[in-house]
């Protein structure tokens, strides 16, 4: 049998802005479907189960959405080692580091069900979430916890496809996975009665499918996706594995922590709202997810910035790994803006889509969109995009530097100061949220200047 070849187009070729273009918008897409699940599972159970579930679904999210999120930055490691094997056109290299990744993801699947089982009440209990939905809270955490394996596996191989210059099969994945979480939330939560558990259930179950569906396509589209335990026979090719695998973790760790600790920075967010009611808990809920989902088109840009400047220095092409970091915020900011447009025009009606609510929750979750889908949103794009430069060019610690001062010097401590000592209360957090990413995103163009002189100068 003939070995499967790369038909992604080249990231070295042509126009670097319309490469960059072409290969961002499939993961832009893709990122949103990605996040379709916990959306659509807090619109279903809105409209089924109420209030209460709603609450219930909002918190549980905002711990799940750092388990999803610690997953994505672990595996960023493999789209850096990979695509910098890709630009060298070593095959072998692209099959350890891709082995190496898969190993990874198993190893952070399990840690993340050990701690997610088994902390799931007391997380809940310390957010102060209100007693009518503590326990099917802590229920959605602990089923997707169980389930976290599909959810690592998917997110590693997406994350060698995008490696390959491959975005077309991440979209393809997601649709899938997408189309499968909606069908089974209908069916789990509205048909067999199952509520929050429901949701938490369809979600695992789509997740695991798109992790077979993402692999099958790697192996069949890919020769370096094939035989990797076979390749592990050899004792100096597992010494090699083991290299790979500490390149993979010296970006993806910190990359997985700058995830963790800005969402939980957003955990510590969500337990102040709590204790203002359960009206403005669940308004601040939708707002989230609906500012979130507005950001995602960031997140497709920047992976795609990850894997194109991956591809450039290792290929030894550092003026084109540049003008995709440039391209490629102009890009992200634009695309924010009219996104952040949007949303201010249509913000009741996106509130209207969680399902029938007081007038309290639907202004309280409009004044939240109002405030953290405005002219920050700018910041944020740009914050997103120069970090994952810093990420693929040598410096994973300077965007967890940076994500230290968004989550905990801005977010976290200037919501407590608006919120506490000068009286604004909830109106004050969601401030607090909107100012986060304007300091980090100085810093990443700076660095992007300082390693733009270096490294073109020579």
């Amino acid at each position: 049998m003939s070995e499967p070849t790369n038909h992604a187009p080249s990231l070295l070729e042509g126009s670097a802005t319309r490469r960059l273009a072409a290969f961002s918008a499939p993961l832009v897409a893709a990122n949103i479907l990605q996040y379709v699940y916990q959306f659509v599972d807090m619109g279903v159970v809105g409209n089924v189960v109420g209030e209460s579930g709603l609450v219930a679904v909002s918190n549980a999210s905002a711990i799940v959405f750092i388990i999803s999120s610690i997953a994505i930055g672990l595996m960023s490691g493999c789209t850096v080692a990979v695509g910098d094997r890709v630009g060298a056109r070593d095959e072998q290299g692209q099959r350890r580091a891709f082995a190496a990744s898969l190993g990874v993801a198993l190893l952070g699947a399990a840690a993340t069900t050990l701690a997610g089982y088994a902390l799931a009440k007391p997380i809940f209990a310390l957010m102060d979430v209100p007693d009518a939905s503590l326990a099917p809270t802590a229920a959605y955490l602990e089923v997707v916890s169980l389930g976290a394996v599909g959810l690592f596996l998917l997110n590693a191989a997406c994350a060698f496809l995008r490696a390959q210059g491959d975005s077309a099969g991440p979209l393809a994945t997601m649709a899938f996975s997408a189309v499968a979480n909606v069908v089974l939330d209908v069916a789990l939560i509205a048909g067999a009665g199952l509520g929050v558990v429901g949701a938490a259930i369809a979600t695992v179950v789509a997740q695991g499918a798109g992790a077979v569906f993402a692999l099958w396509l790697a192996r069949r589209r890919y020769g370096c996706a094939r035989c990797l335990l076979r390749s592990m026979r050899d004792a100096r090719e597992r010494g090699r594995a083991v290299a790979a695998a500490r390149d993979v973790l010296r970006v993806g760790a910190p990359m997985a922590v700058q995830q963790a600790v800005i969402n939980l920075s957003y955990v510590f967010v969500t337990a102040w709202l709590n204790s203002y009611g359960p009206a403005i808990a669940a308004a601040s809920g939708v707002g989230l997810k609906i500012s979130t989902v507005a950001g995602l088109p960031c997140w497709g840009i920047g992976q795609a910035i990850s894997a194109a400047v991956s591809q450039g220095i290792g290929a030894g092409m550092p003026k084109r790994a540049v003008a995709f970091a440039r391209s490629g915020c102009l890009m992200s900011v634009a695309v924010t803006v009219c996104i952040q447009v949007a949303v201010q025009l249509g913000a009741e009606g996106l509130v209207s889509l969680f399902g029938e609510s007081d007038r309290e929750l639907t202004e309280a979750a409009i004044l939240y969109l109002r405030i953290t889908c405005s002219v920050n949103g700018v910041f944020y794009a740009a914050m997103y995009a120069l970090d994952s430069f810093a990420l693929s060019s040598g410096a994973p610690k300077l965007a967890l530097a940076n994500s230290f001062i968004d989550a905990f010097a801005v977010r976290a401590g200037l919501a407590w100061l608006l919120s506490a000592p000068l009286g604004f209360g909830f109106v004050g957090i969601y401030a607090a949220q909107a100012a986060a990413p304007v300091l980090p995103a100085l810093i990443g163009f700076v660095y992007l200047q300082r390693w733009t002189k270096k490294n073109l100068s020579r």
